[in-house]
């Protein structure tokens, strides 16, 4: 999915002229809240990732309901639930069915793509970055990584050919969804068991 790089950088700042363009790093979206990352363009992104994530599964020959449906988890930055809010939006704008695990890790957004089933899954997260900070992890088909040599280009790309206000929503669902006892159960087949059973302990 190719395209020009320039006129893909005059269509963003066409659509989103907050941005500094600098919010698609090599493997995630990252920048400081609320410039140049904000719900405006956290929608954009959502509409752009539906789009891509369900188009990958399709062209992998999946069809089945679950496969037209994204995870999306959020960390504990006060700007996340604004920020994971819009980006669903526009994920459900597009078409696409949303999954909202709520407040996890990013390990926790992985499982649940596998778990569920998904076409896909969102972390929103600035990872080890200050507080400020905040943007998107994205994860394909199995929970393989997006980076820009493997898909965020794409994303990047889609996002900057939509905007909210000239946009008819698709009517895409949003249902929460509580993962965190099969969450445990997996942590803990990872264990050794005799940790478990206390026949050993940790220094």
């Amino acid at each position: 999915m190719g395209g020009n790089g320039f006129a893909e950088t005059c269509s963003i700042a066409r659509h989103t002229p907050e941005t500094a363009f600098g919010v698609f790093k090599a493997y995630d979206v990252r920048a400081t809240y609320p410039k140049p990352l904000n719900e405006r363009l956290a929608w954009q992104i959502g509409y752009g990732a539906a789009e891509y994530l369900l188009a990958q599964a399709a062209e992998a020959g999946f069809d089945d309901p679950m496969m037209r449906c994204i995870a999306v988890g959020h960390d504990m930055r006060k700007s996340s639930p604004s920020l994971s809010d819009a980006l669903m939006q526009g994920m459900q704008d597009f078409g696409a069915n949303v999954l909202d695990v709520g407040l996890v890790d990013t390990p926790f957004v992985y499982f649940a793509i596998n778990h569920l089933g998904c076409a896909g899954g969102v972390q929103v997260t600035a990872s080890h970055n200050p507080a400020e900070y905040n943007g998107f992890k994205v994860s394909k088909l199995q929970a393989k990584p997006v980076g820009q040599d493997t898909g965020l280009s794409d994303i990047q790309r889609m996002a900057a050919m939509v905007e909210r206000e000239k946009t008819d929503g698709r009517g895409g669902r949003r249902e929460k969804r509580d993962l965190w006892a099969p969450y445990r159960e997996h942590l803990l087949r990872l264990l050794d068991p005799r940790l478990l059973d206390g026949s050993r302990t940790l220094r």
